[in-house]
């Protein structure tokens, strides 16, 4: 199994969802593990530290620009 790696942080869960989907459809896999948190949003802790997406290792700086590229279109 590939090291993970944080490739981005959101303050809420659709937005993180989005940035997944985004990155799926250029064919990466990527990981949410507070996905299954219920009531995240409500969590003091998860406020610090938002929702993590993450990705193998190398390919951390592919999907870096992909969201890069995606938020400067308005689709992240």
């Amino acid at each position: 199994m590939p090291a993970l790696v944080i490739v981005a942080r959101f303050s809420s869960r659709p937005e993180a969802v989005v940035a997944q989907s985004v990155l799926r459809s250029a064919g990466l896999e990527t990981l949410l593990p507070e996905f299954n948190v219920l009531m995240a949003e409500l969590d003091p802790s998860m406020m610090e530290h938002g929702w993590r997406l993450m990705a193998a290792e190398e390919d951390a700086a592919d999907a870096r620009a992909i969201l890069a590229e995606a938020q400067e279109q308005g689709g992240v």
